[in-house]
């Protein structure tokens, strides 16, 4: 079965909801411009869709983060009950963040597709309305209205790149969109790891990939829907893939740049134009960031991890002997070429390690590469052996 939605459709939609959205801004940053969006739009349009004889008994959906606060809200909006199924694997801060909104929240599952399966479930035992976070023709016309205002703030766009998971903020975005500016290149952009819209468009056919887990968990969807995928084959240009790696130095990217706190899912987009996956120059493009729920130690784990990757954060471990100053001799060579130490530790517990020496490592954060071999030989010339040369050396090059 084919699937299309109106552009009077969507702008009818938004003329219901815009009183109870915050209207998505368009922000120019130096090298990007950026959206920031929230999935309310789709589960309020859904909701207000439905008869209220029918909406009453309350609803359930599934979501590894954001629709599931979407769905909260909007219950809580229209006072109806709501039951929510969340991977286990959601970040704790969008499973707190749902629970705030005094719903019930059930963690079932390692993936959205999981946690979907079992909401279906309880909708049909306990006779409940089925809120689907994507393959549903008035979530996606609620999603489409994110295109009507990045099409008023930014009328002549070439490109806008939108986040795909199961598709629906995707299938929204480009029917609106291509109804209004057919010039407009529509692209979706997915991790690696979970790579199902990419997969389907090869064969033409909606499939489930076995995927991995990913710091993108917001679009870590297995099997795009076969209505959005109905959609989505009309109107999307094409789908980019991109790294955990290149996710997580987009969200760093994204915090240091243009102090945007982005979750896994919300940097995809980004990360696209980062890492240059779009090739093309000179024209107006807009990433949709479709999230921000990303908890502290999460993000503090990816963008440790970024650091490294970047190699702007670097382990030194250095062979010493046991006794009383080695340390503060170490750290003073750190300190006088203006570098900060992120961690310290020291073990004896080591392969091959020599009687009465120890290792001390430092986790240090450099800014020039020129600072690391300075260091290095400083630490020589004082007896020190600087483990894992080869390493070190490949930086400093």
């Amino acid at each position: 079965m084919e699937y299309d939605i109106s552009r009077e459709q969507v702008e009818n939609t938004y003329i219901k909801i815009k009183n109870h959205i915050i209207k998505t801004p368009v922000i120019y940053a130096t090298k990007l411009s950026n959206i920031t969006s929230f999935k309310l739009r789709g589960a309020l349009s859904k909701m207000m869709a439905l008869e209220p004889a029918i909406i009453k008994k309350g609803v359930v959906a599934a979501s590894a983060g954001n629709h599931s606060q979407g769905v909260s809200f909007a219950a809580n909006l229209l006072n109806v009950p709501a039951t929510i199924v969340m991977p286990k694997t959601a970040p704790i801060s969008k499973i707190n963040a749902t629970k705030n909104y005094g719903v019930e929240v059930i963690l079932h599952g390692d993936f959205f597709d999981d946690a979907n399966k079992k909401a279906l479930e309880i909708a049909k035992t306990e006779d409940k309305v089925f809120v689907h976070a994507f393959n549903d023709l008035d979530v996606i016309i609620g999603q489409g209205t994110i295109g009507i205002e990045i099409l008023e703030d930014l009328k002549e766009v070439d490109y806008i790149l939108v986040p795909i998971g199961g598709g629906g903020i995707l299938s929204g975005i480009a029917s609106y969109v291509k109804a209004v500016n057919p010039n407009c290149k529509l692209i979706g952009v997915q991790s690696q790891n979970v790579p199902s819209y990419y997969e389907a468009r090869k064969t033409n056919q909606a499939f489930q990939v076995q995927g991995k887990l990913s710091i993108a968990d917001g679009i870590a969807v297995k099997q795009t829907g076969d209505i959005t995928f109905s959609i989505l084959n009309k109107y999307v240009d094409d789908v980019i893939l991109v790294s955990e790696a290149e996710i997580a130095e987009t969200i760093l990217f994204l915090f240091e740049n243009c102090k945007i706190v982005a979750e896994g899912a919300g940097a995809v987009t980004t990360a696209a134009m980062l890492f240059n996956k779009l090739n093309v120059k000179n024209k107006k493009i807009v990433c949709v960031l479709s999230g921000g729920n990303i908890d502290v130690t999460t993000f503090l784990n990816i963008t440790n991890r970024a650091l490294i990757n970047q190699r702007r954060r670097v382990v030194l471990k250095i062979d010493a002997p046991l006794g009383h100053g080695h340390l503060t001799k170490i750290t003073n060579v750190v300190d006088s070429h203006g570098v900060q130490i992120h961690k310290i530790s020291d073990s004896q517990l080591e392969n091959s390690l020599e009687v009465n020496r120890e290792i001390i490592r430092l986790v240090v954060d450099i800014n020039r590469k020129t600072e690391l071999a300075n260091i290095v030989i400083d630490l020589e010339k004082l007896g020190y052996t600087v483990m894992e040369k080869e390493f070190i050396n490949s930086i400093t090059k």
